[in-house]
């Protein structure tokens, strides 16, 4: 399993991007402007997801 730890910042810039993706949703940004959002919020989701199993696999294997 590659180390993936993220940290404060990394965790404040997702938020912001998620922030980012709400307001395309709620329709107050230009989704055409942002024709990727889809891909990124997946893209988000899985870094979580390998950070989350990465500190989950160091806290039971290390």
């Amino acid at each position: 399993m590659k180390d993936f730890i993220m940290n404060d910042e990394d965790f404040k810039n997702i938020e912001d991007i998620k922030r980012i993706l709400k307001y395309l949703d709620n329709g107050k940004l230009d989704i055409e402007a942002w024709p990727n959002a889809l891909e990124l919020k997946i893209s988000l989701d899985k870094m979580i997801s390998e950070h989350n199993k990465y500190m989950e696999h160091m806290k039971h294997h290390h």
